[in-house]
């Protein structure tokens, strides 16, 4: 079975307004092997709704509208899937009862524009709305059926799932098998390069690649007719693959982030963490502290932004700011070294660089330099991140919380376990 998601309002189109609904509905559908070939954003036009209606019940099995189904001259879902469909629309009175109801049950009475949402599509089922005012509709339209969904996630929500588990799920007839990478240090393209010879010679699995700055994520969804035990077999024969590719940027194959995957590996090796941070402006900390349980591993850190403070609190050299300057990475390990001191830590991690806008020839925008600091471990990483200011600093958050999970990594296979003081 394959699905067309149409969301339906012109300010979808003309405002700056996010579908939210296609991403619920579309994550559910794929739980069941359901992918979405399509998603449209129609304004409210009869003529063009309905014409991307028809195309789309030509194309897939399932159809899904949020939208359009409230009581105003604008609210054209209705009138357009029945046109598509040629189809009467007819009123029914016990609608209007039940709206009338509804009102009075708020201290109020019905509005008689609210009327309107009492006409349904011929041969349609009327889904209750136990939210709102709007009743949604489903067709059945030769191979295809046609849902016709509130555009409030709040009414969306319970509508779709009474209509998932009764009618979509018994019809989805795969076995489904997901499987999710989760890497950083690596951009998308080099991702691509690395492993697109081999994830396009399979049409299933079906590989999705997922960019954000400082992560990205392959999604891997494996179906079978015939068995959860085939479907399992030609994903995993995938992620084996890829995994012998991609395995050092990996650092997760589960729901989890890279902050929380850094405070479990601190947790479990007994270490502390201090951070110095300079163009990141805190950003570090939060993203660790966002972690339930962090204050076990986490001891706090210091926002040196301005030089006074990396020599003053972080112990950074005058002398190592005059010849290499505070964007070098002579001054990202005496920071490192200094927060580590500072907080008595196991790891010291620093971070300093140019978000932007400003930059120059030698030190252009981007330029950022980390550096972590352990018992008998030292290590640099410059780099030139692309993007605007607020990219730069969460690429920069990122790499550097990466610097301590390959760390932590590398302890776990040597076998060593340390504590607070760098001692196993």
């Amino acid at each position: 079975m394959r699905a067309i998601f149409i969301a339906v309002g012109s300010e979808l189109l003309d405002l700056d307004r996010v579908d939210t609904n296609s991403i619920y509905v579309a994550r559910r559908l794929r739980e069941k092997g359901i992918l979405t070939d399509m998603k449209v954003a129609v304004g409210d036009h009869v003529d063009n709704l309905s014409w991307i209606v028809k195309k789309a019940c030509q194309r897939a099995q399932l159809v899904i509208l949020s939208g359009g189904l409230g009581p105003t001259e604008d609210d054209v879902t209705r009138e357009a899937v029945a046109a598509a469909l040629k189809r009467k629309l007819l009123f029914r009175e016990e609608i209007v009862a039940e709206l009338e109801a509804v009102f009075r049950r708020r201290g109020m009475a019905m509005p008689e524009i609210n009327a309107r949402q009492a006409f349904v599509i011929e041969g349609a089922e009327v889904l209750a709305n136990p939210v709102g005012t709007a009743p949604g509709l489903l067709c059945d339209e030769g191979n295809c059926k046609v849902l016709l969904l509130p555009g409030p996630p709040a009414e969306l929500v319970p509508m779709f799932e009474s209509v998932y588990t009764r009618h979509i799920a018994p019809a989805a007839n795969h076995h489904v098998v997901a499987r999710t990478f989760k890497l950083t240090g690596i951009s998308e393209s080099e991702a691509d390069s690395r492993c697109a010879d081999i994830y396009r010679r399979y049409r299933n699995p079906v590989t999705t690649i997922l960019a954000s700055p400082g992560l990205i994520e392959l999604h891997l969804l494996g179906r079978s007719k015939n068995s959860d035990a085939e479907a399992r077999r030609l994903t995993d024969e995938l992620a084996d693959k890829l995994r012998e590719r991609l395995g050092e940027f990996i650092f997760a194959e589960r729901d989890v982030s890279l902050p929380e995957v850094v405070v479990e590996g601190l947790q479990e090796k007994g270490l502390t963490l201090a951070v110095a941070e300079s163009c990141t402006g805190g950003g570090l900390g939060d993203k660790i502290t966002s972690v339930p349980g962090s204050s076990a591993v986490f001891l706090g850190g210091v926002i040196a932004y301005a030089d006074a403070l990396k020599t003053g609190i972080l112990g950074v050299r005058a002398e190592t700011l005059k010849r290499h300057g505070a964007v070098s990475q002579a001054a990202a390990g005496e920071m490192a070294a200094g927060v580590r001191r500072l907080c008595r830590a196991s790891l010291g991690l620093a971070i300093t660089g140019i978000a932007g806008p400003g930059g120059g020839d030698r030190k252009p925008v981007g330029l950022v330099h980390m550096h972590l600091s352990a018992d008998g471990h030292e290590q640099g990483l410059r780099q030139i991140f692309t993007g605007n200011r607020e990219i730069v600093k969460l690429r920069s958050e990122y790499s550097a919380l990466n610097l301590v999970r390959e760390y932590v990594s590398q302890l776990s296979a040597d076998g060593g376990r340390q504590t607070a003081d760098g001692k196993e």
